[in-house]
């Protein structure tokens, strides 16, 4: 049994690898463009946006680990998909992105572009600092990192709470006239569900690093943390998207919540505001960069004899420390469009993994297939990508495609046809490659 201090701190640790940056900045431009809409807005956007990850990390639970979600896979495919998740929510996208937010929020305004490349290196050896010992990442994130990146936020959501920044306005945009589907389209455009499954190696190490070995207890105890970033990210998600609901003193025009929150900061705490929210972006980017780094080193290490943690660690944060200053723009227009067609996948196989002894591997694989053609075709309208014509087209026929989710009743009436079709030939006889993801 744990004690509730290690719980709280485990529950500390998942809100942690979460709340980046992103996380952030989006709340508060949500609530100044819902502004009198801003409660149906926000229940759409925590619908998706906290309410898919959670649900996403219970069903880690369920199957007992991460590598389970991918079990009815053949080998190959199985390691590839996680190869390819931990390149692009690692240092081909995530990282390199954390590292230019969290100075550009930071000491970019003191001493403008020059500094980037010392505070990156200062940035990745803190990082690394702290992967290299993933068995204290509990005490890292849940015990110091959480708590201070919280008293900032509660300080904050405080400030706003009594001392309003104006009225609430009239909704703007989509928000207008359709809140909550706007709300839900941006909750899962954060795409935190791949987080989700990466985040999964991490929290399983972590609670086994506590002394639990029982599976059903570590299944229990990742439940209890999904349940706990949950209710944590919701509260801050809320409190940010006030700040944004109440911002009409500060500006007539925002283009995004990092400018809302710069103004907030410098009305209600001066110049020390820039610090104040220097500091938070600094520690959610750095909490992020931490959890990231140590599942896919975790994966790594697992998977691959030859490579170790400590190697991964290392390799991971250099590729992201130099693409952070060279080529980021460039290698995001790249790794975008992949990040945004993994996420439907993501999703098939967190459907997938709980019925897996129920499908057919030819099911399993067909599901997989529907996910990635419909993912494809909805980066390309995410991006901006699809020819208009067949825009037009798509918009008129496939179903949740405005809302850039179109993936989903194709996904799901293959996933259905496939569990009648297997029941009818005879049920379990899908492979199980439970070791697809060798063990250590």
């Amino acid at each position: 049994m744990l004690s509730a201090r290690n719980i709280a701190a485990l529950g500390f640790m998942t809100f942690a690898m979460y709340l980046g940056a992103g996380n952030l900045i989006f709340p508060p431009y949500l609530g100044y463009q819902a502004g009198d809409n801003f409660l149906s807005g926000m229940a759409g956007f925590l619908l998706t946006g906290v309410g898919l990850p959670a649900i996403a990390l219970v069903i880690v639970a369920w199957v007992r680990g991460s590598d389970n979600l991918t079990a009815a896979l053949p080998k190959p495919l199985a390691t590839g998909f996680w190869v390819m998740l931990f390149i692009v929510i690692g240092p081909a996208f995530i990282i390199p992105r954390t590292i230019t937010v969290a100075y550009q929020f930071s000491l970019a305004p003191f001493i403008g572009d020059s500094g980037l490349i010392p505070f990156s290196t200062v940035f990745c050896l803190a990082a690394i600092l702290f992967s290299l010992y993933p068995g204290k990442l509990v005490d890292t994130l849940g015990k110091w990192l959480t708590p201070v990146l919280l008293t900032i936020l509660t300080i904050m959501a405080v400030v706003a709470l009594l001392y309003p920044s104006g009225q609430v306005e009239v909704a703007s945009g989509p928000y207008a006239t359709g809140a909550m589907a706007e709300g839900m389209t941006q909750g899962y455009m954060t795409m935190d569900a791949l987080g989700s499954i990466g985040f999964g190696w991490v929290i399983f190490r972590a609670i086994e690093g506590m002394g639990v070995k029982c599976p059903k207890a570590i299944a229990k105890y990742t439940f209890i943390a999904a349940l706990m970033y949950a209710t944590a990210m919701a509260l801050v998600y809320l409190s940010l998207a006030y700040i944004g609901v109440t911002s009409a003193n500060l500006g007539s025009s925002f283009a995004n919540g990092g400018e809302i929150l710069t103004a907030f900061t410098n009305a209600h705490f001066g110049a020390f505001g820039t610090i104040i929210l220097g500091s938070v972006l600094v520690l959610a980017c750095l909490t992020t960069a931490i959890g990231v780094t140590t599942a896919g080193s975790e994966f790594y290490s697992r998977s691959f004899s030859k490579i170790t943690y400590p190697k991964s660690v290392w390799v991971i944060m250099v590729l992201s420390g130099l693409i952070a200053n060279v080529g980021l723009a460039q290698l995001l227009e790249v790794t975008l469009p992949v990040v945004v067609a993994l996420h439907p996948i993501a999703i098939a196989l967190l459907l997938i993994a709980p019925l897996r002894h129920q499908l057919s591997q030819v099911a399993v694989l067909t599901v997989v297939a529907t996910a990635t053609a419909f993912g494809c075709i909805d980066a390309a309208h995410i991006l901006g990508a699809m020819p208009a014509t067949v825009d037009n087209a798509l918009t008129a026929n496939l179903p949740l495609y405005h809302y850039y989710a179109g993936w989903i009743l194709p996904t799901v009436a293959v996933l259905v046809v496939g569990l009648i079709v297997s029941r009818i030939k005879g049920g379990r006889y899908c492979v199980d490659n439970s070791a697809s993801v060798n063990r250590s």
